[in-house]
């Protein structure tokens, strides 16, 4: 799939989970729970990521969750080179952290549009929280050789080739993610 087809569904869910922030705060109720919210709300309930948030969750905790998981991606995702594995792990620390079920679920919602998401991530027990405590950077540790089979799995890194870059059009406004002129 293009660079710009995969960038439109990420920012498609990130729409998605704006919507979901928003009737999180709507809720009335601040011990409501995400199965609640689903409950209330069916176009919710329709999107399949939410199925992979524990239900018993508050929906206050899920709203400051979600807004901390997608706060980057606007940015990250208007970046000539995006950082892809940065994107899937704020989610994953935020919002499924200590939860590997609920994050290969999500996971495998996510891959429906996007089929690399999340592979180049190691698993979750490889990474620590500790880096952030000691004030380092918010990057992904990651062993090299987990780097290496997730790219040979996939056939290649995120910004190869094949895929077609928002900037390689030449316009200064690309109609993006249509073809010029559309």
């Amino acid at each position: 799939m293009k660079d710009a087809f995969e960038r439109r569904a990420l920012l498609l869910h990130l729409g998605d989970a704006l919507q979901a922030i928003a009737a999180a705060l709507a809720t009335n109720n601040p011990r409501d729970t995400v199965r609640d919210l689903l409950d209330a709300d069916a176009a919710l309930a329709a999107h399949a990521w939410l199925a992979a948030v524990p239900p018993d969750m508050e929906v206050a905790e899920f709203a400051k969750r979600v807004s901390a998981s997608f706060a980057g991606w606007p940015a990250q995702l208007l970046e000539a080179q995006v950082d892809y594995r940065q994107l899937a792990f704020a989610v994953r620390s935020n919002l499924f952290a200590n939860d590997p079920p609920g994050w290969h679920a999500y996971v495998g919602a996510l891959t429906r549009e996007v089929e690399w998401f999340g592979d180049a991530l190691p698993a979750a027990s490889e990474t620590t929280g500790q880096s952030r405590e000691a004030g380092d950077d918010d990057s992904p540790t990651s062993d090299t050789s987990d780097i290496e089979t997730a790219k040979a799995e996939r056939g290649g890194e995120a910004g190869d080739a094949q895929r077609e870059s928002v900037e390689s059009n030449g316009r200064l406004y690309p109609s993006w993610p249509w073809k010029p002129g559309g």
